[in-house]
């Protein structure tokens, strides 16, 4: 028992955390990575559509829109699975290997699939959960002076989600471990491997 503490003890005092500038450049980076792989969904769906109204000279059909937004809608499944499967596979996201970063345990021990997935949706899960309810309003065909007002309110309830997801990378500088909030939900650290 004793020898499980020291052992515990001694990993966390040799973990060297990231910086909360670190981590920023690295966030910039994958924002980068994800923004690309969003262009070649959107590429893909919009030329589709181009090609089934003879690149512009026919009317938009139906299944041409929804294709477009299936083909959209994926990227939201993309999203959270770059950072689970990364964070599962090699504890780094693209900008954390170009940053010389790596997410793990608080024992210092790689992360898995499980723990991915939670300190992921600690990240995404509000901004994907607007993104979703927008989509499904949409979807729904209500009519249009609901619709404005439910895109208001969900407009402010995104600027709330925003905030929060600001507020808890803001605690990374005050934070002994350097952590932010999705790190302390999935109780993981940043660290920079020796």
């Amino acid at each position: 028992m004793v020898e499980q503490k020291v052992a515990k003890f001694s990993s966390q005092v040799s973990l060297r955390y990231a910086s909360f500038e670190t981590r920023l450049v690295a966030f910039v980076l994958d924002l980068i990575v994800l923004f690309s792989v969003f262009a070649l969904f959107f590429a893909v769906a919009f030329f589709q559509v181009l090609l089934r109204t003879d690149f512009g000279e026919k009317d938009t059909p139906d299944s041409a829109a929804w294709t477009a937004a299936i083909i959209l809608s994926a990227y939201l499944i993309f999203l959270p699975l770059y950072f689970i499967g990364l964070w599962a596979w090699r504890g780094q996201t693209v900008g954390q290997m170009a940053m010389a970063i790596k997410v793990v345990g608080r024992d210092g021990r790689p992360i898995r699939l499980a723990r991915a997935a939670v300190r992921a949706g600690g990240l995404n899960f509000l901004p994907l959960m607007f993104v979703v309810s927008l989509v499904a309003l949409l979807a729904a065909g209500i009519s249009e002076d609901a619709l404005v007002t439910l895109i208001w309110v969900l407009a402010i309830v995104g600027l709330v989600l925003l905030a929060i997801q600001v507020l808890g990378c803001l605690m990374i500088p005050f934070d002994r471990q350097r952590r932010a909030l999705h790190d302390r939900l999935a109780d993981t650290l940043v660290v920079e491997p020796r």
